[in-house]
């Protein structure tokens, strides 16, 4: 691992290539209106407002990169920000999104573009964490507070009860190196499920990777009322998350 990334660059892939059929069946969830915004553009404006972020790449599927691209230029028009094309799974669109970051990025900030209400000062402190050479990755989560049961499938008979204090639930942004992220997303097979990025480095026996405590406000729009209840974070605390 590199001692010093004082210096390297941090930038953001956010991976947009999803299909959105939980959300509804004629509608783009990122083009959904946020507070008279699109839920995509509040995301990739929270990233910017970071001070470390230096830039975004959106990886997107070819239909819809005309339409990202057309809001970009329209919202952000002068904002550091690269588009790549998505693969067949999340973790192929976040492949290709590493490989169009710039020469200079040395440290990686994954972000889904469903979660439009993630704090710039908490993307702030996951990129500062990979500062400190000992950690390899930094992923935002929140702790688990209700009680958990593991659960028979074939039955659904509860088979025990989990310990709730050792649980988090993951969100993002997850940031990391960006060679050692590289490296695990080479070294796993693409046949090996992999729900989120830090688990390539769990397989591959990278880390440590640190917590940051999230936010609940930092939701993941996946149906209509995610959406509302977005509304009414953004309508309580307005000032803390434009």
């Amino acid at each position: 691992m590199p001692e010093d990334l004082t210096s390297a660059a941090t930038w953001a892939v956010v991976p947009a290539g999803g299909t959105g059929s939980r959300f509804s069946s004629i509608k783009d969830k990122l083009l959904a209106p946020l507070q008279g915004r699109p839920v995509l553009i509040h995301t990739l404006q929270a990233l910017l407002n970071a001070p470390s972020v230096q830039g975004v790449v959106l990886v997107s599927s070819p239909q819809n990169q005309p339409a990202y691209r057309q809001l970009v230029e329209t919202y952000l028009p002068d904002a550091p920000a690269q588009h790549a094309i998505g693969g067949a799974t999340r973790r192929a669109s976040v492949y290709n999104g590493l490989l169009a970051l710039p020469k200079e990025a040395g440290i990686a900030l994954i972000h889904d573009a469903a979660r439009p209400l993630i704090d710039p000062e908490l993307v702030e402190n996951a990129i500062q964490t990979i500062h400190l050479t000992e950690n390899a990755g930094a992923i935002v989560a929140a702790p688990i507070h209700d009680t958990v049961k593991q659960v028979k499938t074939s039955s659904l008979h509860v088979e025990h009860t989990l310990d709730r204090g050792l649980l988090w639930r993951v969100q993002t942004p997850q940031v990391f190196r960006l060679d050692v992220l590289l490296a695990a997303h080479r070294q796993v097979g693409p046949e090996i499920p992999v729900t989120d990025d830090a688990q390539l480095l769990e397989l591959c026996g990278i880390g440590p990777v640190r917590i940051i405590p999230g936010d609940e406000r930092n939701l993941k729009i996946t149906t209509a009322t995610d959406l509302i209840l977005a509304e009414a974070f953004l309508q309580a605390q307005p000032a803390a998350l434009l």
